[in-house]
């Protein structure tokens, strides 16, 4: 036995003594054909990937939208602006159902996203028909000048009528042609995310096809969660 306060030797760290060694790495339990095998499907997946995050922005755009016309068709109700509104609301929660089957690789989500695009573009459409239809040169001078401002206008009857033809000239033109453009942008927009979610088919029956089970698993359940999902 040692001595009070004395130290045992063998409790000393030895001078110039080397530091202990980590203790070894767990060996990889994939070998390389494997590795590459995980290399080959998140390339394949990466474009699956980038269309999911499309769907997912285009369904963020389209609810925010539709929210935003909510109090349009509460404060001047019609059934054309509660059927937009509405329909713009269903179409964005179904680009974002789109979404979450792009995130697990469907291979029917292709063809789903596409034909929700296209349902979009027949709405936007509608509109647009249903608003040169019902639009009259008449309204749009009443809408220009209240009953109110005509009668002070009363006094001035040249100036109603300059007012009033500028109208009839004009109005018509600014309509059709504003609506018209809606539809030819919206003929490229939503037709153009329409064949790009078709071309994604390709990807996503490729990635079913010639990924392992496992690997498709490993990619789509460690693919990154957006602030939606949690």
């Amino acid at each position: 036995m040692p001595a009070d306060g004395a130290v045992a030797r063998s409790t000393l760290p030895v001078a110039g003594g080397s530091p202990p060694t980590a203790p070894p790495s767990p060996a990889s339990p994939l070998d390389e054909s494997q590795f590459a095998l995980v290399q080959e499907a998140a390339r394949t997946y990466k474009p699956i990937k980038r269309a999911a995050w499309t769907a997912l922005s285009s369904s963020i755009v389209t609810l925010l939208i539709g929210a935003g016309a909510v109090p349009f068709t509460l404060i001047w109700p019609s059934f054309s602006g509660a059927l937009i509104t509405a329909g713009l609301g269903v179409i964005g929660v179904v680009e974002f159902v789109g979404y979450r089957k792009l995130r697990q690789a469907d291979p029917t989500a292709a063809r789903f996203l596409a034909t929700n695009q296209l349902a979009f573009l027949g709405l936007i459409v509608f509109y647009c028909l249903l608003q040169m239809l019902s639009f009259s040169p008449e309204a749009a001078k009443a809408a220009a000048l209240s009953p109110e401002v005509r009668a002070q206008l009363g006094a001035a009857p040249d100036m109603a009528r300059a007012i009033d033809s500028d109208i009839e000239r004009w109005a018509p033109l600014v309509t059709y042609g504003f609506y018209s453009l809606v539809i030819v942008l919206s003929l490229f927009f939503q037709g153009g995310m329409a064949c790009y979610y078709f071309t994604r088919r390709k990807c996503l029956e490729t990635f079913q096809h010639q990924t392992p089970p496992w690997v498709r698993r490993l990619l789509v359940e460690c693919a990154p969660q957006t602030w939606i999902e949690g």
